[in-house]
C-alpha cells in the first residue's frame, strides 16, 4: 500500500478538484490527499520516501528559481499555520517537514537564500541616492533592509495607509497621491504586480531616473517602456545562475540530506501506517 504520494501541478493549471488542504504559490500548486481522494491522471507522481525527499526540496528551495532562497519556505509555513484544527496528520507532516528543512538549510544552504531579490536589487542600484519601491508586501518587506542607508532615501509606495514597513530615510507614499518631483538620480523598483501604465505614470515624477529594477513575473506579458536601463526579473535570474554553478557542491550535499531525511520519514510511516496517506503537489 502506498503510504504517501506526490503531484505536481503548475499554478496555471486546473486546480485540484478535491476537498482537501491545497498550498498554492507562484509557480506550483501543492494539495494534501489522503487514499480516499482520486489523484488527477494528468500529472507527474512520487510515492512514498521519493514524495517525501520532492516535497523537502521544494521547501528547501532547491526548485526555485533561485536556488536556496528562503521565501518558498515561508510560504510553506504559512501555509502550515493556517491548516484546520481537524487536520492533525496534515500539520504534523508540515511540521516534520519544515524541522527538516531547517536543519537542512543552517547545515548546507546557509548563504544560498541571501542570494535574494534583496541582494541582487541593492547591487544594481549601487550608490544611488534616491530608489523608490512600488509595492508594500511581502517583497517589498524583503527588500527594504539592503537599501535602508543613511545616505539614501527610500520612496515607498503602496495602497496600504498602515503600512508598517520601517527603515531609516524610508517615506510611505500612497499610490492615490499625486507623483512627487524628484529632480536627482533616482531608481525604481517593482515590487508589486501594478501595470506598466500606473509605473510609467510614477516614473514621470523621478526626472532623472537612472534604473528600472522591474521583479514582475507579468513584465513579460506587459514590459514597461525604456523610461530609463530597465533590469528584468529574467536578468534577476540569469545574474544568479553563475553563483549558483558555484554552489552546486552545497546544492549536491543537500539533497544527500534530504534523501537521508525521505528515507528516515518512511521508516515512521511504515512503523504508523495509520498516520500517513497521500500528498499532490
Amino acid at each position: 500500500m502506498t503510504e504517501f504520494s506526490v503531484i505536481q501541478r503548475p499554478p496555471q493549471a486546473a486546480a485540484f478538484a478535491i476537498n482537501m488542504p491545497v498550498w498554492r504559490t507562484c509557480v506550483r500548486q501543492v494539495a494534501l490527499v489522503d487514499d480516499r481522494s482520486v489523484i488527477p491522471p494528468d500529472a507527474p507522481v512520487w510515492h512514498d520516501e521519493a514524495a517525501y525527499q520532492h516535497l523537502l526540496e521544494v521547501v528547501c528551495g532547491l526548485h526555485s528559481p533561485i536556488v536556496g532562497e528562503t521565501e518558498v519556505m515561508h510560504q510553506f509555513k504559512v501555509f502550515a499555520e493556517g491548516l484546520e484544527e481537524g487536520a492533525a496528520r496534515w500539520r504534523a507532516l508540515c511540521g516534520q517537514v519544515l524541522s527538516d528543512a531547517r536543519a537542512i538549510r543552517s547545515t548546507h544552504l546557509i548563504g544560498l537564500g541571501s542570494r535574494s531579490y534583496g541582494s541582487a536589487v541593492r547591487r544594481h542600484v549601487g550608490p544611488l541616492s534616491r530608489v523608490a519601491i512600488i509595492g508594500t508586501g511581502m517583497l517589498a518587506r524583503k527588500i527594504v533592509p539592503f537599501l535602508a542607508h543613511p545616505n539614501r532615501i527610500v520612496d515607498l509606495w503602496g495602497r496600504r495607509p498602515d503600512c508598517s514597513i520601517a527603515a531609516a530615510g524610508l517615506a510611505y507614499r500612497p499610490c492615490t497621491s499625486a507623483p512627487i518631483v524628484v529632480e536627482g538620480p533616482a531608481a525604481i523598483v517593482v515590487a508589486a504586480p501594478a501595470t506598466s501604465a500606473a509605473i510609467v505614470q510614477l516614473a514621470s515624477g523621478y526626472r532623472a531616473l537612472s534604473l528600472l529594477i522591474d521583479l514582475r513575473a507579468e513584465g513579460v506579458e506587459d514590459p514597461v517602456p525604456p523610461v530609463a536601463r530597465v533590469v528584468t526579473l529574467a536578468d534577476v535570474f540569469a545574474d544568479f545562475e553563475a553563483v549558483a554553478k558555484e554552489n552546486a557542491h552545497r546544492v549536491r550535499a543537500a539533497k544527500a540530506a534530504i534523501g537521508s531525511c525521505a528515507r528516515d520519514f518512511t521508516t515512521r510511516a511504515r512503523l504508523n501506517p495509520s498516520g500517513w496517506h497521500d500528498l499532490c503537489a
